[in-house]
């Protein structure tokens, strides 16, 4: 039996900043989300329009609609994560269902206005899916955790001896100290972590020498999206849209990093982290037609920041090495007491797209956009000041990113026509998504900034992300049904730690996601 101690804990107003880059990290992620036919040409629509999803996109792109629209998606997803860390590889998965989308459009006709149609549109979508697992493991070749936690408690050092409960009520000493001072993790001669040499006076060794180091995390939650738009047709050449965006985040993980050797452990760390809040953001859009008799549209949009106010908690627990003789303590305590939450104020960057369309016929349509965002731009608040510590990370560590859609619609009335389903209309779709990553190369988390009460030290750098969608579509009168299917592939690289020393070796990591989904609707 080893020593157990847990706590409960968040951020008082006056206490270094909780919140960091990598915790809103994936509000960053630009995927495409929503209807079934949406998500199948690669969320490429900006020119095109006609769609329900759009609308969080270019909100012109509703304004193409002559006819009402109501659907439903659902969506059944699995995710990858392969790692590879000191040669050492394992694989982990999640797999799960969920609601995609659900909204309506109604169109309205005006008749010889040169308004032609006035339409209005709900729409509910959900943005981001979080349900994750990952999992890494290795050899620590003398790297360990244990070197951040020496080097945070050397930020304001403690008698490990004399140490008591009321420390952590303090809020002058690091927690993560504290943790692995509460379990044992020192010496007779209250050596904390470290001890001299016996052979280098000079030099000193970890008392837990570890030779496996290995984390597990559990990712849940998601981002909703609730849209609200208008959008208008102007003599069928120009379309004009603004859609006010209302966002809720619900984000939690739950991680656990161990230090061992082939014969016993030597202490495990474990932390759940949850991160609530809402907000809100305004977006416009245009289309332009500028040939009377041609079908080529050029686009433009512009989202404004999404404007959150959030809320962290977290809670920590550490079972040390210490032996069950110097155990006294009891198996759970509350080392805080009641949970303090703390609120602070998320501004996310501004976001320029464009984007051009063009149909052939009546048996292709293109569209090909571009959208850009200054992640780096990202501003915490906390009450009416800025973080400047915070931000000062987000613009040394984060840059712009730029994401690329690609999607085209195929007809196949033709074909169904010949086979005597004349009643029947049908098409295939395929799409592409290239999206730039918002980390520099030397990103790391600082846990400088988190000096107090900061316990997870991992971090993960993403590299950019690659989206192939297909699928396909069926009208009979006035109902619809849509299948898709995307896969998505990225890299990253994962640290348990950042040694501030030395360059302590990445776990290398590839993510894999497929995705099918499938969509009813009509048309009215």
């Amino acid at each position: 039996m080893k020593r157990f101690i847990y706590i409960i804990f968040s951020l008082l107003p006056f206490v270094a900043a909780s919140q960091n880059m990598y915790n809103i990290s994936d509000l960053f992620d630009n995927a495409p989300s929503g209807t079934a036919r949406f998500v199948s040409m690669g969320g490429s629509m900006g020119a095109l329009g006609g769609d329900l999803s759009v609308m969080g996109v270019n909100p012109a792109g509703t304004a193409i609609y002559r006819s009402s629209d109501v659907n439903l998606s659902g969506v059944y997803g699995i995710v990858k994560n392969r790692s590879e860390y000191e040669n050492s590889a394992i694989t982990s998965k999640y797999d799960g269902l969920d609601l995609s989308n659900i909204g309506f459009v109604l169109a309205y006709d005006l008749d010889n206005s040169p308004v032609k149609f006035l339409n209005f549109g709900l729409n509910f979508r959900r943005k981001a899916n979080y349900n994750n697992n990952f999992e890494m493991v290795g050899a620590s070749n003398r790297f360990s955790q244990q070197y951040v936690i020496d080097y945070m408690y050397w930020q304001n050092p403690f008698d490990v001896m004399d140490m008591s409960k009321e420390m952590y009520r303090d809020f002058n000493y690091n927690w993560l100290a504290l943790l692995a001072a509460d379990a044992g993790m020192y010496d007779a001669d209250g050596n904390f972590l470290l001890a001299p040499d016996d052979d280098f006076p000079d030099m000193y060794n970890l008392i837990y020498e570890p030779t496996i180091l290995g984390y597990y995390s559990e990712t849940r939650g998601g981002l909703n999206v609730f849209d609200m738009n208008i959008s208008a047709n102007i003599n069928d050449r120009f379309y004009l849209g603004a859609t006010l965006g209302y966002y809720m985040l619900d984000y939690s993980r739950y991680s656990c990093y161990y230090e061992a050797t082939d014969a016993d452990r030597k202490y495990v760390l474990e932390n759940d982290y949850r991160l609530r809040g809402s907000g809100w953001d305004f977006k416009l859009g245009a289309i332009l037609r500028p040939f009377k008799y041609s079908p080529f549209k050029i686009a433009a949009f512009l989202h404004s920041p999404v404007l959150y106010k959030l809320t962290d908690s977290y809670s920590a627990s550490i079972d040390g090495p210490h032996p069950i003789d110097d155990y006294f303590a009891t198996e759970s305590e509350e080392c805080y007491g009641d949970k303090v939450y703390v609120s602070y104020s998320l501004r996310t960057p501004w976001k320029f797209g464009a984007a051009m369309s063009y149909t052939f016929g009546n048996f292709l349509a293109v569209n090909a956009e571009y959208e850009y965002s200054d992640a780096a731009s990202t501003s915490f608040t906390e009450g009416n000041d800025i973080d400047l510590a915070q931000n000062e990370e987000v613009s040394y560590n984060l840059k712009a990113q730029h994401t690329v859609r690609l999607g085209a619609e195929f007809s196949l009335n033709k074909l169904m026509n010949g086979a005597g389903f004349d009643k029947v209309s049908s098409s295939v779709r395929v799409g592409y998504n290239f999206i730039s990553s918002p980390f520099k190369n030397d990103a790391y988390k600082c846990m400088d900034n988190a000096v107090l009460v900061d316990t997870s030290t991992e971090f993960m750098n993403k590299y950019s992300k690659n989206v192939f969608t297909a699928g396909f579509g069926m009208v009979v009168k006035s109902f619809y049904f849509d299948l898709a299917y995307m896969y998505q592939t990225q890299k990253s690289d994962f640290y348990p730690f950042y040694d501030m020393d030395f360059v302590n070796p990445a776990a290398k990591v590839k993510t894999t996601g497929h995705t099918i989904m499938a969509g009813v609707g009509i048309r009215f």
